[in-house]
């Protein structure tokens, strides 16, 4: 809860102030008045937010104040387990941010403690204080307590974000070898083309011979890299500034990025695959803990990460709220996989379409990272072979001028 000032009249007239902790100004007047008598005004005190970003770690910055799948996974592993031994909600929220090292989510539950033991709900006291949580988190929360299964949907969420956090574990850590030898690569190229090369420039030029080819062509793209290296980084990086910018704000931008994504030559198949898993676990995730289908599907569509998709499951989820059915409404969308749309439809006419988007959710994630270990694997030595081209070029840019003088001698 926030902490509000007030200021108000005793019964008598007196001048009275304080502060208290309440979940909005309305219930701070409504808790400042049994202080005092007459309620002139409540305020809410602000916390120096410098304090908060000096106490926030790189990988909280980098994630935009989002908490990392692996964060939320570990939170509701421990919350299920000890709901699931009868502790109070209150307790078994404190509990878990006295044992917690994460500042962020120590304050978000020890407030979210108060807001519940002041009688809010959790799923409301959750998104108030953790703005940044998941849609996917936080409905499900919802539903559980309507339910009266906070623990099932716990245990449920652990599930979920431990499945995600497992798979983006392995794709990270298979992208870390290529992307630094990438980095090495260009750092090395860089400094020879702008601090080796001209030096060979300058000892052919005093030894008055002809060039070949390669040497001519190597010394003017180091000319080129050392007169306008940096202008042209800069001209890149505002490229993808403006294309980023230009993506996430226009609409034919948004489009044309989804449809870029699902059709690139090469990933375009494998983002259709991720798309896939991640619509399949999340309405999976939704459905158990007991949601509406046109409710999980609205859910579903906000944490999708691709624009088109979203827009194709909103309107899948007009048609189920018009009596349609999902299967068909799905097949309106190109971008799903047939595999999924064909599951999706029995599990509906079988009432187990819970259990099918589970399984079919397990089928793309391992399809996934098998894609995506198969790329890389190919990519090492598509890279290395680069490296290796390079050098050559270089070795016959220096040598071919020497050889060509011992030659003429």
């Amino acid at each position: 809860m926030d902490h509000y000032h007030y200021r108000g009249l005793t019964a008598d007239g007196a001048p009275v102030d304080g502060v208290l902790e309440a979940q909005d100004p309305e219930d701070a007047a409504v808790r400042a008045r049994a202080a005092c008598s007459v309620v002139l005004g409540v305020e809410r005190v602000r916390a120096a937010a410098v304090g908060s970003v000096l106490h926030t770690d790189m990988g909280e910055l980098l994630r935009g104040g989002r908490f990392a799948d692996k964060e939320l996974s570990l939170l509701c592993s421990q919350l299920a387990i000890e709901l699931r031994a009868g502790l109070p909600l209150v307790r078994a929220l404190r509990l878990v941010a006295d044992n917690t090292d994460n500042r962020r989510m120590k304050k978000l539950l020890e407030e979210t403690a108060g807001d519940v033991q002041a009688g809010y709900t959790l799923a409301d006291s959750m998104a108030r204080h953790g703005p940044k949580l998941p849609p996917t988190f936080i409905e499900t929360l919802r539903s559980g307590e309507e339910s009266g299964r906070t623990d099932e949907c716990f245990a449920r969420l652990k599930t979920y974000y431990a499945n995600s956090s497992r798979v983006h574990s392995k794709v990270v850590s298979a992208l870390i070898y290529p992307v630094l030898l990438l980095i090495v690569a260009f750092g090395v190229i860089a400094i020879i083309m702008v601090k080796a090369v001209p030096v060979f420039e300058q000892s052919f030029a005093s030894l008055g011979i002809a060039l070949p080819l390669p040497t001519r062509m190597l010394i003017a793209f180091s000319g080129f890299m050392s007169r306008w290296g940096l202008a042209l980084l800069a001209l890149v990086a505002a490229a993808v500034l403006l294309w980023r910018h230009y993506s996430r704000t226009a609409e034919h931008g948004r489009q044309l990025r989804a449809r870029t994504s699902l059709r690139f030559p090469g990933t375009g198949k494998v983002n259709q695959m991720s798309v896939a898993s991640q619509f399949a676990s999340t309405m999976a995730t939704m459905l158990a803990s007991g949601l509406p289908m046109v409710r999980a599907l609205t859910i579903t569509a906000r944490v999708t990460g691709n624009y088109l998709v979203q827009q194709d499951l909103l309107r899948a989820a007009e048609g189920v709220t018009a009596g349609r059915h999902l299967g068909e409404c799905l097949r309106e969308s190109p971008w799903l996989p047939s595999l999924l749309l064909e599951m999706t439809a029995v599990g509906e006419e079988t009432g187990n379409l819970e259990e099918t988007l589970s399984v079919v959710s397990d089928y793309y994630s391992a399809e996934v990272e098998t894609a995506v270990a198969r790329a890389l694997s190919l990519l090492e030595p598509i890279i290395i072979m680069l490296l290796a081209g390079f050098v050559v070029l270089i070795l016959l840019s220096v040598y071919l001028p020497l050889f060509s003088m011992y030659g003429s001698i």
